[in-house]
């Protein structure tokens, strides 16, 4: 058995209630949820659980590969098994990361669609997130560039979609290795990011669902021996 992740089904589900597996002191794990653990570089939720009609703060959320497990500061009741735990969001940190997520697959996207550039999407945080970029002698005028191509999708209001297939099929494969520094996800079915315009990218992150949602899109770069360095910053108005 392992927890259902109602997040890479739905990314604005809000609320849901869930059965509690085990507990171990301030840890607790569930048969589903809609609380998405620090993952490929997306930082956890945050949010509430209620049991019997007591609220515990959800502070960090973590996966062992089987069981997301939802972490208080207060420790649980140790007789959960089996019992109706009801979840919450905290919304605003869930929907800052899926901006920030979008925008760096935007970015990643133009990088190689406009320069044949591998990248690596690194980390969202709540007010920042940063990609590498892997171009030759990055200049300024290619980071505008990129940046002024990115708000112009951002403007468009460009559906974002989720695909699924098994990856030894997917017809894309060839295009999404080459499109990251990294290797396909292990994980069946393969879940790619589509965003008409852009290559397809494998990955389990959350994305909203229409590039408006993004907001305008400001990358900040700094300087290594006199050169622009690869890893760019990210912040969102």
């Amino acid at each position: 058995m392992k927890t259902k992740e109602l997040s890479l089904e739905d990314s604005y589900l809000k609320e849901c209630d869930s059965s509690a597996v085990s507990v171990e002191f301030t840890d607790l794990t569930v048969d589903k949820t809609i609380f998405y653990p620090t993952l490929y570089g997306q930082q956890n939720d945050k949010g509430e659980v209620t049991i019997d009609g007591k609220t515990y703060g959800i502070v960090d959320v973590w996966t062992d590969g089987d069981y997301i497990h939802l972490i208080s500061l207060d420790t649980y009741p140790q007789d959960l098994t089996g019992k109706i735990i009801h979840q919450k969001l905290d919304w605003d940190v869930r929907h800052i990361h899926m901006r920030f997520r979008t925008a760096l697959f935007i970015i990643a996207g133009l990088a190689y669609k406009f320069y044949n550039a591998k990248s690596r999407i690194g980390q969202t945080y709540d007010d920042k997130a940063w990609i590498d970029l892997y171009i030759d002698d990055i200049t300024q005028e290619i980071v505008d560039n990129i940046t002024t191509e990115a708000n112009k999708i951002v403007a468009h209001g460009v559906d974002v979609n989720a695909e699924y297939a098994d990856s030894t099929v997917f017809p894309r494969e060839k295009q999404m290795l080459s499109y990251s520094t990294g290797t396909l996800p292990s994980e069946e079915p393969l879940r790619a990011i589509n965003i008409s315009g852009l290559p397809l990218q494998a990955d389990y992150g959350l994305y909203v669902k229409n590039t408006d949602e993004v907001g305008e899109i400001v990358i900040k770069t700094s300087m290594v021996k006199g050169k622009v360095d690869k890893r760019l910053t990210v912040t969102l108005k």
